[in-house]
């Protein structure tokens, strides 16, 4: 009788040890691996000026409009001045311990692509570190609206100035890439979509220029005037794109577009 006692009691306090070891180990159980931050896309432009191949030709050719008032001999260029897009996606692609991962945002409208401060929207993602990380800007094809309007100045080798104007209309996948990108709760990312100007107008020549036709005094490059230049410029646009980070942790990124 006195050893059944014993092991009653034995085994009572062993279930109250098992009981209170549970019971501590769930009140420091591990958190999750992972929470919801917000990134904050956006675009602007940069590199507005494209110096060209200088080439012999008579101003007049320019038209009435043009002015000559600089008659010594001038590197010939162009010079974006300002530009609007209407931007149907943003989408983040990347990779998250060795996982790959997806998130986009809705539309960004009427984007001044020159201003100070761009437009801003914003999209879920979870926290961590991200790798591989491609960028997408995508552009549709509208009846109503132009996804990207460009407006400035060809300047030829004699400083007559013609003024320019590009209305792109159709669909468009701008790519930019970077590197180890870390999102944490406590960070306010803002991932910044560049577009280099410079690269757009990659390949054109003062003779390109000099020979377009106007409208109205004016040089317009769409998919119904100056139809080779629109298209040499739609070839170029995908490959125009770069990526900066601020506000948050970075440790690498890479701004010179999908080919970089």
């Amino acid at each position: 009788m006195e050893n059944l006692k014993k092991l009653i009691k034995t085994r009572y306090a062993l279930i109250i040890f098992m009981v209170a070891f549970g019971y501590g180990c769930k009140k420091t159980g591990v958190a999750p691996s992972s929470s919801v931050s917000t990134v904050a896309f956006g675009v602007k432009s940069d590199n507005s000026v494209t110096n060209l191949a200088a080439t012999n030709f008579s101003s007049t050719s320019l038209g009435s409009s043009a002015s000559s008032s600089n008659p010594v001999a001038t590197t010939p260029q162009i010079k974006w001045t300002a530009g609007v897009a209407n931007i149907s996606m943003f989408k983040f692609e990347a990779k998250r311990a060795g996982v790959e991962r997806e998130f986009s945002t809705s539309n960004l409208l009427n984007v001044d692509l020159f201003a100070l401060t761009p437009a801003l929207v914003t999209t879920n993602i979870d926290t961590g570190t991200y790798s591989e990380i491609e960028i997408k800007l995508i552009l549709t094809k509208s009846s109503t609206v132009l996804p990207l309007m460009l407006t400035g100045t060809f300047v030829n080798s004699l400083g007559a100035t013609v003024p320019v104007e590009l209305d792109l209309n159709d669909n468009l996948e701008i790519k930019a890439e970077a590197q180890n990108v870390v999102i944490s709760s406590t960070s306010n990312l803002q991932s910044i979509f560049l577009l280099h100007l410079n690269q757009i107008s990659a390949g054109i020549t003062a003779a390109d220029l000099n020979s377009a036709a106007l409208t109205n005094g004016k040089i317009i490059i769409s998919s119904k005037s100056n139809v080779a230049l629109y298209n040499k410029i739609l070839s170029n646009t995908p490959n125009c794109g770069g990526s900066k980070f601020e506000d948050g942790k970075h440790s690498g990124g890479n701004d010179h577009g999908s080919d970089g």
